[in-house]
C-alpha cells in the first residue's frame, strides 16, 4: 500500500566513539554556503525568517566541521552577489578534491518556469512578478550543472515554496508544478551526479515561512536540530528531516528528498562531532537506526516434538541482518516470563535510535490461532489444549501493538511458524485477522500462508533460508520488494508447497537494507551466496 508519489532514501547508522575533553573535526575538508534572502519587495512580498533560518542552518553547519566559504551567511543578495558567492563554492570544492564534501543551503523565495526550469529570486532585482522576473534570477539548473562536474558529493538543501507566485508560466513557487522537471539536465542527462538533493516540500505544494514571532521556519528548524544531533548518514539525517517537519506542521508539510549519491560516497555521514551520551550504547557508539530482535525456540522439554533446527535457522537470520546494517539481539529458548522483557528492551533501543528507526522482530518456532486470534508459543512444554495454550502464549495482535508504541517509521514481524503439533492441535489463521492490528508502519509476514503449515517441521526452515539469501543481495529494495521475493523464492523451492504470505501497512516504500558497501570494499560471494531473485510479479 504504497502511496503514489512518495519516496524513500534511506542510508546506514553511523558508529561513533565517546567524545574526548576537545571538541573533534571531521578530517577531510567540509565546505558551506549557505544563503538567506528575505527583504524582497512588497510586489515580490517579504518574508520574515529566511536570514534566521540561514543563521540557524549555519550554526548547525559548524558544528559538522564544515567551514562557510564566504566567512558568514550570504544575506538578501541581489544577483551578482549570488552567482558570486556560488562561483567562489565550487571553486573552493573543486580545489578541495573528490574526498570533500559540500553543502548548499538556500532560503528564499524560488520560482519554476514551465519548461525551463527552477530559479532562485535575488533581492532587490526584480520588483514585481513579470517577465523579467527569470532574466534578474539564479537558475537552478546553473548551480546544479556546475556542482555535477565536480568530483566531491555535495548536500543541497532548498528552503523554498514558500508562497504562490502568481506569474503566468509558473503559478507555484520553487517546489511547485515544473520543480521535479527542473531538477533534470536540459539535455536530458543523468545529472545530479554524486549529489543529495533535499526540498523543504513536496513538488506542487508550498512551504511555511513560519511565524514572524517564531523566528525560524519549521524546514530549517528541523534541519538545525538534526545537524546538531550525532553524526550519521545523509539519507539518515534528512530523513529524521522530514519526519520532524509533518511532525511541526500537523503534516501540512513533507520535505523531499532525492539522492543521486555514487555508491562510494552512499555512506558519508553529517551531524555533529560532539556527540550527545545520551543517544550513546553503553559500549560508547551511537544506537544505529536499524535493530533487530531474534527469537528461536526450539521445546527442548517436549521431546518428540521439541525443533532443533529453530537455532540454525535463528543464528542464520541473525548473521543475515547483522550483515546488513542491523544491530541484532539473538534470544533462544525465550520463555514467557522473559519474552516481554527482551521486547521492551528492543523497543527503548528503537526510541533512542529516533523516529526514523527501522524495527524488525523473527521468530521461529511454534504458533497457533486460537477463536480467531493468532498465537506466538514461548519454550517450554508444550500445551495440552487450548487453555494452556492462552496461557502460556503471547498474542502476536498484543506484541504488534506494545511494537507500534516506539514510533519507529517501520516495524516488521515475521513469524517463522507454521509447524503442526499434536496436543491442542496445530497453527491456523483467519485473514481478517489484517484489521486486528498492524495499522501503523508496520509488515506482518507468516513463513506460511494462514491455515497452511510446513511440510516437515524438523527441516530447515526455507523460509529462513530465502530470506537470510534476499536480504544481502546488492539491491537496495525496499521492504515490500524483500517480502515479495522471499516469498516467490519459497514457493519455487518448494513447488508451491508453502507460500509465504505477509500484509502491510507501510505507506512509503522503505529501504530494508542499512548501507551499501562502496564498491572498493565489497567482497565477491561465494556460489553459496549468490541469489538470483525471481521474476516479481509486482514490479
Amino acid at each position: 500500500m504504497i502511496s503514489r508519489r512518495h519516496m524513500m532514501l534511506l542510508g546506514g547508522a553511523a558508529a561513533m566513539p565517546w567524545p574526548g575533553h576537545t571538541q573533534e573535526t571531521p578530517a577531510k575538508p567540509r565546505i558551506a554556503l549557505i544563503m538567506g534572502n528575505a527583504a524582497y519587495s512588497s510586489g515580490i512580498g517579504t518574508l520574515a525568517n529566511p536570514v534566521n533560518d540561514a543563521e540557524l542552518v549555519a550554526q548547525g553547519i559548524a558544528s559538522c566541521g564544515f567551514r562557510l566559504v564566504s566567512g558568514d551567511i550570504v544575506r538578501d543578495a541581489n544577483r551578482s552577489t549570488m552567482m558570486a558567492a556560488i562561483r567562489d563554492y565550487v571553486d573552493v570544492l573543486k580545489e578541495a578534491g573528490p574526498d570533500a564534501m559540500g553543502f548548499f543551503y538556500y532560503s528564499g523565495h524560488g520560482a519554476a518556469r514551465k519548461n525551463e526550469g527552477n530559479y532562485l529570486i535575488p533581492v532587490g532585482e526584480s520588483d514585481v512578478l513579470d517577465d523579467a522576473l527569470w532574466d534578474d534570477s539564479v537558475s537552478l539548473d546553473w548551480l546544479m550543472q556546475k556542482l555535477d562536474a565536480l568530483d566531491a558529493p555535495s548536500v543541497v538543501a532548498i528552503d523554498a515554496c514558500r508562497n504562490v507566485l502568481q506569474l503566468p508560466e509558473a503559478q507555484r513557487s520553487l517546489g511547485g508544478g515544473e520543480s521535479f522537471r527542473g531538477l533534470r539536465r536540459t539535455a536530458g542527462g543523468a545529472g545530479e551526479r554524486n549529489m543529495f538533493l533535499s526540498f523543504a516540500t513536496w513538488e506542487g505544494e508550498t512551504a511555511s515561512d513560519g511565524r514572524a514571532d517564531d523566528s525560524n521556519g519549521p524546514y530549517a528548524s528541523a534541519l538545525s536540530t538534526r545537524l546538531s544531533k550525532p553524526a550519521t548518514t545523509v539519507r539518515d539525517m534528512f530523513e529524521q528531516v522530514r519526519l520532524d517537519v509533518l511532525e511541526k506542521t500537523f503534516q501540512r508539510q513533507e520535505p523531499m528528498n532525492l539522492s543521486r549519491l555514487q555508491r562510494r560516497s552512499s555512506d558519508i555521514k553529517i551531524g555533529s562531532w560532539e556527540l550527545d551520551r545520551v543517544e550513546m550504547t553503553p559500549g560508547g557508539a551511537r544506537w544505529p537506526l536499524r535493530q533487530a530482535l531474534v527469537i528461536a525456540n526450539s521445546y527442548a522439554e517436549s521431546q518428540a516434538f521439541s525443533l532443533s533446527g529453530t537455532h540454525t535457522d535463528g543464528e542464520k537470520v541473525r548473521a543475515a541482518l547483522e550483515a546488513s546494517g542491523y544491530s541484532t539481539v539473538y534470544v533462544p529458548d525465550t520463555e514467557y516470563s522473559d519474552f516481554f522483557s527482551h521486547v521492551d528492551a528492543f523497543i527503548d533501543r528503537l526510541r533512542v535510535a529516533g523516529p526514523a528507526a527501522v524495527g524488525l522482530v523473527y521468530f521461529a518456532g511454534y504458533g497457533t490461532d486460537i477463536s480467531g486470534d493468532n498465537y506466538l508459543m514461548m519454550d517450554g512444554e508444550l500445551p495440552r489444549n487450548k487453555f494452556e495454550a492462552a496461557q502460556s502464549s503471547v498474542r502476536l495482535g498484543d506484541l504488534v501493538t506494545r511494537l507500534e508504541s516506539s514510533s519507529a517509521q517501520a516495524i516488521m514481524v515475521l513469524a517463522d511458524c507454521g509447524r503442526p503439533f499434536n496436543g491442542m492441535g496445530h497453527r491456523g489463521g483467519d485473514p481478517g485477522f489484517n484489521e486486528d492490528f498492524g495499522r501503523d508502519n508496520v509488515v506482518v509476514a507468516y513463513a506460511v500462508a494462514p491455515g497452511t503449515h510446513r511440510l516437515n517441521p524438523q527441516t530447515d526452515s526455507e523460509f529462513a533460508g530465502s530470506f537470510s539469501r534476499i536480504i544481502q543481495s546488492e539491491d537496495r529494495i525496499d521492504i515490500e520488494t524483500v517480502m515479495r521475493r522471499v516469498a516467490l523464492d519459497v514457493q519455487a523451492r518448494t513447488d508451491g508447497a508453502e507460500r509465504p504470505w505477509f500484509q502491510t501497512s507501510l505507506d512509503l516504500p522503505i529501504f530494508f537494507r542499512a548501507d551499501i558497501r562502496p564498491e572498493d570494499e565489497t567482497t565477491p560471494m561465494g556460489p553459496e551466496d549468490t541469489y538470483a531473485p525471481p521474476s516479481d510479479p509486482y514490479p
